[in-house]
């Protein structure tokens, strides 16, 4: 399955939501800069590679907005310096995801390991990694390292469950989204975990936080398995079909496959796992499964799982932080990249 981790032109504040913490997230471009600075000169040049390719900087926004919606006068400096370092784990994922999926472009630009082999990516994301561990260690509430290393193994997790069920067209939808529930939600959880942490919240704030990140999560994911048979390539930066052609079964598929008759069924299964597909076969299966009502299915659960996430933050006090999370749950599943 598709999953939106780079390279987004648009750039760290596209949202109109995200002005609302533009100097926070400035401050964490300007930090992520600083801590990916190396003198080893390959290692330095990967890091500068991976983080100028931009993003949606979903991850930090989350850290921020979670903490001053939860705190009227939260640590500046501490909000810059964990969500920079949240930023920190995700980049240093995505590049040994692209060595283990031996991707060469993503988002419309060369990978890291493209550029510089799979033995400096490898090593350079730990680097990273390395980084934003440090970077944690100096805070003084050992809750956020407990908290990223938990999530971090969950995404590992998540990544060989993926790995596993590559070509397995009939993975239950239980199956399904307990991969994505570790390979995207989790982490998203832990960021609004670790802005709760930062905003000194109680127990009721930072569960409600930590819920609203993980259907947020949810929903974040569904809409990017979605974009992979409906979204436009210009945009995206990718293909269409590709979840198809390597053989993930997303939620459109599933759900598909499971009402097909027999005979569109079979079909489906033959063009599974098929990295030679044509355009046209890939369009009559999009036919297929729209006929099937399968886009709108996924987009109905992102959907739900998007006006849970608002929900969970009906504890919190109004104010324009919270108003914030609540756009930026509709922004996850509306979105067209």
């Amino acid at each position: 399955m598709s999953d939106s981790r780079a390279g987004n032109p648009e750039g760290p504040t596209a949202a109109p939501f995200f002005d609302l913490i533009r100097t926070d997230l400035n401050n964490v471009e300007r930090s992520l800069q600083a801590a990916a600075a190396s003198e080893v000169h390959p290692v330095d040049a990967l890091a500068q590679h991976v983080l100028l390719a931009g993003g949606k900087r979903l991850r930090p926004a989350t850290v921020i907005l979670t903490a001053r919606a939860l705190s009227r006068e939260p640590d500046a400096d501490r909000i810059v310096t964990v969500a920079a370092a949240m930023e920190l784990v995700h980049t240093a994922t995505l590049v040994h995801d692209d060595v283990v999926d031996n991707t060469s472009v993503r988002r419309g630009a060369a990978t890291a390991n493209a550029v510089f082999g799979n033995g400096v990516a490898v090593i350079s994301g730990d680097f990273l990694l390395a980084r934003a561990v440090s970077m944690l260690a100096r805070e003084s509430d050992t809750r956020l390292l407990r908290t990223v290393a938990d999530v971090t193994a969950d995404m590992s997790e998540g990544e060989v469950q993926e790995l596993v069920t590559t070509g397995e067209p009939e993975l239950t939808e239980k199956a399904y989204f307990g991969l994505i529930g570790k390979k995207t939600a989790s982490f998203i959880e832990g960021c609004c975990r670790c802005g709760a942490i930062v905003a000194g919240a109680d127990g009721l704030g930072e569960n409600a936080v930590a819920n609203y990140g993980l259907n947020m999560g949810l929903a974040f994911q569904l809409a990017d398995d979605l974009l992979d048979y409906v979204g436009d390539p210009a945009k995206t930066g990718k293909a269409v079909g590709t979840d198809l052609r390597e053989g993930r079964a997303t939620l459109p598929f599933l759900y598909g496959l499971r009402h097909a008759s027999d005979g569109a069924r079979e079909r489906l299964l033959s063009s599974f796992a098929n990295p030679s597909l044509r355009e046209a076969t890939i369009s009559t299966v999009i036919r297929t499964l729209d006929t099937l009502g399968a886009f709108d299915h996924a987009r109905k659960v992102a959907h739900e799982h998007a006006n849970a996430a608002k929900l969970s933050l009906s504890v919190l006090e109004n104010s324009a932080y919270r108003q914030a999370l609540s756009d930026l749950a509709d922004y996850v599943v509306n979105r067209d990249r």
